[in-house]
């Protein structure tokens, strides 16, 4: 509490207790026995059934019963006035689903015959309190509501209107995230021109090989998805530092943007320099944003994947294998961008063994000016294609975040 930077609860709590003149005493536990025999005092337990969802001022009508539930006799009431209701109860279906009366009570019938309750209007608030806001949800997030809202009732946008109410949780804005940044727009993330931006991360610690190894620092560019991967005893700030300089750097040019996350060692006072001194611009993703380092996530699963397959038993050599992960990695193609990342970051494809079977002999590349003229014009056209690829691929998984 006492330092100058503070954020998040901690920021709250200092606001609020700058109200209060108070002195803070440190008590040794033997003389502190006013707190001992607080904590050893019998607490009377309540019945979970007894509690009562917490009433929103913008939320519900008296709909609901004295206890906080949706009650049959507040729904059939709330049904007979309300017009949504009425009108489904005349058409007698919705997008292909029969609306049925029983028990005067109008339900919804599925596909697969099972029946929700139509609920009116009055009660949406009722209901999302009651799968949202309770003790008994715990505030989950918009697909574990949508489900448990999905289980009893229905109503016509059921799914946005879930969302909404999630998006407006006061709860879910001051506990789980700043309140404007709840649920951010979705938006597409720029990866720009090849060695613009780098992601980086640190996998293990990893069991020990016969070199001493125990972690794997690995970097992929966003453009291109080209990833280089080195394995180290160690991952200090000073290892991090060379592996920038010495596998990054001196071999791409320095980056305009390095996205690293927040441990002690990537984001400390060595490698801030060290981006300073290379003009270059140090991000590191918020909590409840980690999909920017997701590239790296993804390649630490795959080449972990790649060499348990050769591995020794002792799995004490899988630094050997790591190089040929990588090789295997930089030379497939990728989902996203449609190309092999070494195909958009060298401008050509890396050939296996086998090919060399095929061609007779060393290929004669000819006058050197025609040849980079059809290298860029190969490379500008994998370039398009790749960000059309990439621009096509954020665009479906919005959607399907969107529809979630």
């Amino acid at each position: 509490m006492t330092s100058k930077e503070l954020a998040g609860r901690l920021h709250r709590w200092a606001l609020q207790l700058q109200e209060y003149d108070f002195e803070v005493v440190y008590r040794p536990g033997s003389s502190n026995v006013v707190a001992d025999a607080l904590s050893r005092a019998p607490a009377r337990v309540v019945s979970a059934a007894n509690q009562v969802t917490e009433t929103r001022p913008d939320g519900g009508r008296a709909g609901e019963g004295s206890d906080g539930q949706l009650t049959d006799q507040a729904i059939k009431a709330e049904q007979a006035q309300d017009r949504t209701v009425q009108n489904l109860v005349r058409k007698g279906k919705y997008g292909g689903r029969k609306i049925v009366v029983e028990d005067e009570v109008v339900h919804i019938v599925e596909n697969d015959g099972s029946k929700r309750v139509v609920l009116p209007t009055a009660l949406w608030a009722a209901a999302l309190r009651e799968n949202h806001d309770s003790i008994y949800a715990c505030h989950l997030r918009t697909p574990q509501t949508y489900a448990r809202v999905a289980r009893s009732y229905w109503w016509p946008d059921m799914r946005a209107h879930v969302r909404k109410w999630i998006q407006a949780c006061r709860d879910c804005g001051t506990r789980k995230a700043k309140a404007k940044e709840v649920i951010p727009p979705l938006r597409s993330q720029g990866v720009g021109s090849p060695g613009d931006r780098w992601s980086l991360g640190v996998a293990g610690p990893l069991p020990v090989t016969a070199g001493g190894n125990r972690y794997v620092v690995a970097a992929v560019d966003y453009a291109t998805r080209y990833t280089v991967a080195v394995a180290f005893p160690r991952h200090t700030a000073q290892d991090i530092a060379r592996f920038i300089v010495e596998k990054l750097v001196l071999v791409f040019g320095p980056m305009r943007e390095l996205v690293l996350d927040g441990a002690p060692e990537l984001s400390g006072k060595v490698v801030a320099a060290l981006t300073d001194l290379f003009q270059t611009k140090q991000i590191s993703p918020v909590p409840y944003r980690p999909a920017l380092l997701g590239l790296v996530e993804r390649f630490n699963r795959s080449w972990k994947d790649m060499v348990s397959i050769y591995v020794a038993v002792a799995q004490n050599d899988w630094d050997r294998w790591l190089p040929c992960a990588v090789y295997a990695y930089n030379g497939a193609r990728h989902s996203a961008t449609g190309f092999s990342p070494n195909e958009l970051m060298m401008g050509r494809r890396l050939r296996t063994p086998n090919e060399l079977l095929r061609t007779a002999g060393v290929t004669q590349v000819g006058e050197f000016a025609e040849y980079h003229r059809k290298l860029a014009r190969q490379m500008a056209q994998c370039a398009v294609a790749a960000k059309t690829a990439l621009a096509k691929d954020q665009l479906q998984i919005k959607k399907v975040l969107q529809s979630s």
